[in-house]
């Protein structure tokens, strides 16, 4: 099992620090959001990286059929880099609106590096997503032949939503064998996203790690808050926190998860 760090392309101040921590094997890769405008330059480092391509908050959702020249656009800056970057792979959110406007965007993207990240099927802004269900990503990914980022907190809120199992819902994206996924905490109360520091949430983390041990790949991006957006010591703390759990000392192999 590999750990990720998760930056944005603002954050040039943690770089120092983030190649201290993957020297130390604390974490063992950058997982870069590119946020429009920024300059690659600082990021031109000896490190592993992913490439997570800017969302709606940047104005980019392959559902949204009016915007699909400003989405093949930033998609496009976001390949530019990963390649720059030699990036093993890069994620896309699934969005929200029109399940066949996404589809049509995503034909016109060819990169086998593309991995698609479910969503919770209720947006922040109430918004309708797409690609919260494994019926839904089956769907995305077929178009492309695109691989799986599964987001667990977006799996446990869309399962919340449709009043199922979220651990028997969760199982259901593993048949596609993700490349990566992400790690947050949450509450169990609330249908909308969020990104708890581990254990201020109550997901079964356990669970979710024994998920990741299962997988031959096993890369796990943390997607945590920093209160302190000029240190990496609250990103450390939570890994240390997964690191005590039992489901990471004791790897288990399968193809599902045992509850």
């Amino acid at each position: 099992m590999k750990f990720g760090l998760k930056l944005w392309s603002i954050n040039t101040d943690l770089i120092e620090q983030a190649i201290q921590v993957i020297d130390q094997k604390i974490f063992d890769y950058i997982e870069l959001f590119v946020i429009p405008g920024t300059e690659i330059s600082p990021f031109l480092i000896n490190v592993p990286y992913i490439i997570h391509i800017p969302h709606h908050k940047f104005g980019v959702n392959i559902g949204e059929k009016s915007r699909k020249k400003h989405n093949l656009q930033i998609i496009e800056e976001s390949i530019t880099w990963a390649n720059k970057l030699d990036a093993k792979y890069l994620i896309l959110h699934a969005g929200h609106d029109s399940m066949e406007d996404a589809k049509v965007l995503l034909s016109k993207i060819i990169d086998d590096r593309l991995l698609i990240e479910n969503m919770p099927k209720v947006g922040i802004n109430d918004e309708k997503m797409i690609g919260y269900s494994a019926k839904q990503i089956e769907d995305l990914i077929n178009v492309n032949d695109a691989g799986v980022c599964l987001d667990f907190g977006h799996a446990i809120k869309a399962a919340l939503s449709l009043g199922e199992d979220y651990k028997e819902f969760m199982n259901e994206f593993l048949q596609f064998k993700p490349k990566v996924f992400h790690i947050s905490d949450g509450m169990l109360n609330n249908e909308k996203d969020e990104h708890l520091n581990i254990g201020d949430g109550e997901y079964d983390l356990e669970y979710c790690i024994k998920c990741v041990q299962n997988n031959p790949i096993g890369l796990a991006t943390l997607e945590t808050p920093r209160s302190n957006n000029n240190s990496l010591q609250e990103d450390i703390q939570n890994i240390w926190k997964i690191k005590e759990m039992e489901s990471y000392k004791n790897s288990i192999y399968g193809k599902n998860c045992d509850k």
